[in-house]
């Protein structure tokens, strides 16, 4: 790690981790030995650290698993870092004596001269710059080695104690703060949802099964060797799920090798998750398997009411409840679309009832921006706090 070149206050020093405290990884027993899992011994893995205290886990090892592995049973108060995986450089406490898998870090401080929580707050500031050091291939990979190598601006004991508590007081107030924000969030879309689906109770107008008045129709998969990451002449665009949410991996296909295509305002359905039966929509080209196009019957049912119908909660609902049951089923059930009555009220009553869904989703899509500014101010707000505490400004 490259030296921290900021001064310290008179009375701190700069300490590697290595001087400070000792690192110790876990380890997995052997999955294939049934007498090593299901006994008493909490295992945590790397995904259950989420910058809390670790107060629950979902395995379990026995006694004989312990000693024929690498696992090592780590005491209660301990502060564990996932070094690898989605949840890298994430931190935790455990509240009971734990073991944990390879890809967990526990880090046992020397009492006398670092307070745990002091270390904790520290590793939290620096996690960015953790992260950005330590990332190898497609995802982060932090080393022990690494971790001993850390840099630590440390005060008196006394010191660290006094910032912990005032850490404690100001982050607490501020992580309240982005609780109550993402609540407002949550609220806001439960209440479009609702507000959603009570467009179409509609009980003045006929009710049809959906494959009456639609037509779903599955997508086609050219051979992986056939992809190219260029356009070429007589070359489309082949449309999968991940798509409607990033151009990063755009491939293209001869258009010669398939015969479904769609067009920015077809709707489209997202077969398989999670989240299985999203409705999507903007995008040009030919689509995979994994997609299916919706096309309703244009005399009866325009393609912007079937959008909105499709993404209303008890359609949802419904759909991904049957697929979840049906034995084998990944995905979306097709025999589940049916059975599904959808209201067909007269094409005027239709559009007003996308004038009125366009209206909300205005509505929601400003709320959202603005608590999401409010969310991103404040962890701002965080981080400029934790600055100061390790440069003896706090």
């Amino acid at each position: 790690m490259e030296p921290v070149l900021y001064s310290l206050p008179d009375g701190w020093s700069w300490r590697k981790l290595s001087e400070l405290a000792k690192t110790t990884s876990g380890g997995t027993p052997s999955r294939s030995n049934k007498d090593y899992w299901g006994g008493s011994i909490p295992w945590v893995k790397s995904g259950e650290l989420g910058d809390s205290r670790v107060e629950k886990n979902e395995e379990f090892i026995t006694e004989v698993g312990l000693k024929n592995s690498s696992a090592k049973l780590f005491p209660k108060e301990s502060l564990l870092l996932a070094l690898y995986g989605a949840t890298a450089g994430k931190l935790g406490v455990l509240t009971y004596d734990a073991a944990t898998n390879q890809a967990v870090c526990c880090i046992s401080q020397d009492d006398q001269l670092l307070a745990r929580d002091f270390l904790r707050y520290y590793l939290l500031s620096q996690r960015k710059k953790i992260i950005e050091d330590s990332f190898g291939g497609a995802q982060p990979n932090i080393s022990q080695a690494y971790v001993r190598e850390i840099d630590i601006p440390t005060p008196p004991l006394t010191e660290q104690i006094r910032i912990v508590e005032k850490l404690d007081a100001l982050l607490t107030r501020i992580d309240t703060a982005i609780e109550h924000l993402q609540s407002k969030l949550d609220l806001s879309k439960q209440l479009f949802d609702s507000v959603l689906d009570e467009f179409f109770k509609l009980s003045d107008c006929d009710s049809v099964p959906l494959t009456e008045v639609v037509d779903f129709i599955g997508g086609s998969q050219p051979p992986k060797s056939q992809f190219s990451d260029v356009q070429k002449e007589g070359y489309v665009r082949l449309i999968q799920i991940r798509d409607y949410k990033t151009d990063n991996h755009i491939v293209y296909v001869d258009s010669a090798s398939t015969k479904k295509f769609c067009t920015k305002d077809d709707v489209m359905i997202g077969r398989y998750g999670p989240p299985v039966f999203q409705i999507l929509r903007g995008l040009d080209g030919a689509y995979n398997v994994a997609l299916m196009k919706a096309v309703p019957n244009e005399d009866v049912l325009t393609k912007d009411y079937l959008f909105w119908f499709l993404q209303s909660p008890s359609i949802q609902n419904y759909v991904i409840g049957i697929s979840q049951r049906a034995a084998g089923q990944s995905g979306v059930n097709k025999k589940a679309l049916e059975k599904y009555l959808i209201p067909v009220p007269s094409k005027a009553i239709q559009n007003d009832i996308v004038d009125k869904v366009g209206q909300l989703v205005n509505k929601s899509r400003n709320l959202e921006a603005g608590v999401t500014a409010e969310i991103t101010s404040l962890n701002q707000l965080k981080a400029s706090i934790l600055d100061s505490a390790f440069k003896g400004e706090l």
